[in-house]
C-alpha cells in the first residue's frame, strides 16, 4: 500500500511538472509568434507616416508637369483606402498574442489572410492602372517647345517615374507574398501548439 501511495504522489508531481512545462512552452511560443509578427506592425506604422508625404510628392509632380490634380486626389483615395485596409488585414495587435485564446488567434490570422488576398486583387490592379494613367499624363505634358534642358529634365523625370512604377509594383507583390508567408508560419506554430496540447 505504501508503494502505491508513493507512486500516486509521484504521478501527481509528474502531472504538475508536465502542466507547468506546457504553460512555459505556450508562453514561449506566444513570444516567438509576437516577434515574427512585429515587422507587420512596423510596416503599417511606416505606411501611415509616409503616405501623406508620398501624396504631397504627387501633388508637386502634377503641378510641375501641368497635370490635373485629380491624379493626386485619386492616389489619395486609393492609397488611403489601401492603408486603412492594411490596418485591418496586416497589423496584428501585440496584446492579442497574450490575451486571446489559441482558437481566437487562429481565427484572426485566417481572416487576415483571406481578406489580404481579396485586397491585393482589388487594390493591386487599381494601383497599376493609376500608375499607367499618371505616367501617360506626364508623357503628354512634356512641352516640346520648351528649352532643351527642360525637355531633358522632364523626360528624365518620366523615365524615373516609369522605373519607380515598375519597382513599386514588384515591391507590392514581394511584400504581399512575405505577409502571407508570415501568416502561414504563425498558423503552423499554432498547429504545433494544438498538437502538443492534444498529446
Amino acid at each position: 500500500m505504501e508503494e502505491i501511495e508513493i507512486m500516486r504522489q509521484q504521478l501527481v508531481v509528474l502531472k504538475k511538472q508536465l502542466d507547468t512545462q506546457q504553460i512555459v512552452n505556450k508562453e514561449l511560443l506566444r513570444k516567438v509568434m509576437r516577434s515574427k509578427a512585429s515587422w507587420l506592425n512596423r510596416y503599417v506604422n511606416f505606411e501611415i507616416i509616409t503616405f501623406p508625404l508620398v501624396y504631397l510628392l504627387f501633388v508637386i509632380i502634377s503641378a510641375v508637369y501641368g497635370i490635373s490634380q485629380w491624379y493626386a486626389f485619386i492616389f489619395f483615395i486609393i492609397g488611403g483606402l489601401d492603408t486603412a485596409l492594411d490596418w485591418r488585414t496586416v497589423r496584428i495587435p501585440s496584446d492579442l498574442f497574450g490575451s486571446a485564446s489559441i482558437l481566437e488567434l487562429k481565427k484572426f490570422l485566417l481572416r487576415q489572410k483571406r481578406e489580404r488576398h481579396i485586397q491585393i486583387f482589388v487594390t493591386g490592379p487599381l494601383c497599376v492602372l493609376w500608375v499607367i494613367a499618371f505616367l501617360t499624363a506626364m508623357m503628354r505634358n512634356i512641352d516640346m517647345t520648351s528649352s532643351e534642358l527642360e525637355q531633358v529634365a522632364r523626360t528624365g523625370g518620366l523615365a524615373g517615374g516609369i522605373i519607380g512604377g515598375i519597382i513599386g509594383v514588384v515591391v507590392m507583390l514581394v511584400l504581399y507574398r512575405k505577409m502571407q508567408r508570415t501568416n502561414d508560419t504563425l498558423l503552423r506554430d499554432i498547429r504545433e501548439l494544438e498538437e502538443e496540447a492534444a498529446e
